[in-house]
């Protein structure tokens, strides 16, 4: 990855920080330094400390008020935005949606392939993996989620169904060799042929093996459990439900805790209910994604999803007949729509977006306003959580300039 220059000297932040642990907030300060968290102190709790960091003659201090500092956000499941898609295969279409998304407060994502041929996914590994290395804002891809094509073609959801196939151990064998700890998680449906060596050569790599668009029963997805997954996508949608006689893959996911999940809380994917059995039964087992696609922060219109026409109305994206496919908001909306529709705390929300996804993919160093972690870092409005500042790695992204300081 390439080498990014830091700001000299520290940075001293002061706002109602949110820390992403699920405590309530505090007001105290944060600091920062070589693109790391150097420290957090609650006012009340060490002001002398404090204050000899703001005497220190090379601190530049910020006083944001009431406004929150919370952790930047981690969307592990994001297909695109801002009129671009990650199966662009695009190094100018994935800058084009990170923009859009770290101006709104995702600092971390996973980019997710779509189900498509094979050398559309070569095209869309090499480039998202280009941009990672060579780009400052490719900081924002920790890795990719691929979502397909190993998937059941009863539960395609908004995945071409030309292109589903049985799991192909080999294609994962030469995206790891070319592109090596860069595919963070593998999304399968576990019933398939082949699902079994490939869940066993994706743990050899440290990838996270995935339940989704699966039509597997409650007894298979328990096997797939003993073979190492780990980790079930966008939770009800597109898999076998919960019926009182046969548990399906819903019944699975909500019973076991070896399996972590997520939730899509865009007012679409799941009714108020279901969001709310999900979170008590789930717990810190549950984050909140968006799978949003290439019409996030654009107007309703037709839009295309690996070859397949979408129609967005009113912020909904749906094929012509009914199906949902993905959504069209980014990650702070999710915050905010867990906290207004749904009665969460703001704390509980933040944590549903950050440590808990943080932990999900194993990325140690994000997700907690905490010494040692990276300095990813969004500054919050009180009213309406609207996003004033974005921080990423240590440095201030301006959303109109789209350069680092």
């Amino acid at each position: 990855m390439m080498k990014r220059e830091r700001s000299v000297g520290r940075l001293v932040l002061k706002g109602t920080i949110l820390d992403g642990s699920g405590r309530e907030p505090f007001t105290g300060y944060v600091t920062v330094e070589q693109g790391r968290i150097a420290s957090v102190f609650p006012e009340a709790e060490a002001p002398a400390e404090v204050m000899s960091q703001l005497d220190s003659t090379d601190a530049q201090v910020l006083d944001f008020g009431n406004a929150y500092l919370t952790p930047g956000l981690i969307d592990i499941h994001l297909h695109g935005g801002a009129g671009a898609d990650v199966m662009d295969g695009s190094a100018d279409s994935l800058i084009q949606m990170l923009r859009y998304y770290l101006a709104h407060g995702t600092t971390s994502i996973l980019a997710t392939t779509l189900t498509a041929s094979k050398p559309d996914i070569d095209r869309a590994l090499a480039a998202a993996f280009s941009v990672q290395q060579t780009e400052r804002i490719g900081q924002v891809i920790q890795g990719v989620h691929l979502e397909g094509p190993f998937l059941s073609p009863k539960w395609p959801g908004a995945q071409h169904p030309q292109w589903i196939c049985n799991p192909q151990t080999g294609w994962l064998r030469e995206w790891t060799a070319r592109f090596p700890g860069f595919i963070r998680i593998l999304t399968l449906a576990p019933e398939l042929e082949g699902a079994e060596e490939a869940i066993a050569y994706a743990l050899e790599q440290n990838i996270i093996a995935a339940c989704g668009h699966s039509d597997a029963t409650y007894d298979q997805v328990r096997t797939a459990i003993s073979w190492g997954i780990t980790h079930a996508v966008h939770c009800c949608n597109a898999m076998r439900p919960f019926h009182h006689r046969e548990p399906g893959v819903v019944g699975a996911v909500l019973l076991h805790d070896e399996l972590s999940t997520e939730i899509n809380v865009d007012g679409y994917h799941l009714h108020p209910a279901a969001v709310e059995l999900i979170l008590r039964l789930k717990q810190d087992r549950v984050c909140v994604i968006t799978d949003s696609m290439r019409a996030a922060g654009m107007t309703d219109g037709v839009y295309h999803l690996a070859g397949l026409e979408v129609h967005v109305k009113q912020g909904a994206a749906r094929f012509a007949d009914g199906t949902i496919a993905g959504s069209t908001i980014p990650l702070v909306q999710s915050v905010r729509h867990l906290v207004q529709k749904h009665g969460k705390s703001l704390p509980e929300a933040v944590k549903h977006a950050t440590s808990i996804p943080a932990g999900i993919v194993k990325l140690h160093n994000k997700g907690l306003l905490k010494a040692g972690c990276d300095a990813d870092l969004v500054v919050l409005e009180q009213e309406g959580l609207q996003v004033k500042r974005v921080m990423l790695g240590g440095d201030w992204f301006d959303p109109e300039t789209h350069n680092f300081a």
